[in-house]
């Protein structure tokens, strides 16, 4: 996978995302959208919307392989994509960190706890707790 057809993979292998990609691409005004965009502005809510629930472990487990697939790439730019557009977002949130950690490929954990050396592992808020759904 390199970063220039990044994109396009993401929509072959997630054609359930490609009326979300369509808005982007009025937003935008163009079909070349920026892949940390992109990825970011949608592909984000996706994932972390499905880490929440937890309830469709095909769908989760179809993003973590498309994952380490990133993970697995030679192109440093898909790989960077995937750990400060991707991977850092599933830090914001304990519950979601938690199921993301659960369903994590080998070569992505990898890149995944490099991002500990910059932040913090999410905790609950005080008075608030997280349940994780199997």
């Amino acid at each position: 996978m390199n970063y220039d057809a990044v994109n396009e993979h993401l929509m072959t292998r997630f054609p359930e995302l490609t009326l979300l990609f369509k808005e982007q691409i009025n937003l935008w005004g163009e079909e070349n959208i920026l892949p940390h965009c992109f990825y970011g502005d949608t592909l984000n809510y996706y994932v972390t919307e499905l880490l929440r629930k937890n309830s469709d472990s095909q769908q989760i487990k179809k993003v973590f392989q498309f994952y380490e697939e990133m993970a697995s790439s030679d192109d440093v730019e898909v790989r960077n994509l995937l750990q400060v557009t991707l991977l850092e977002y599933l830090w914001d949130e304990e519950i979601v960190f938690k199921n993301a950690l659960e369903n994590m490929q080998p070569k992505t954990r990898i890149i995944n706890s490099e991002i500990g050396a910059y932040l913090k592992t999410p905790v609950a808020s005080p008075g608030k707790t997280y349940e994780t759904h199997t």
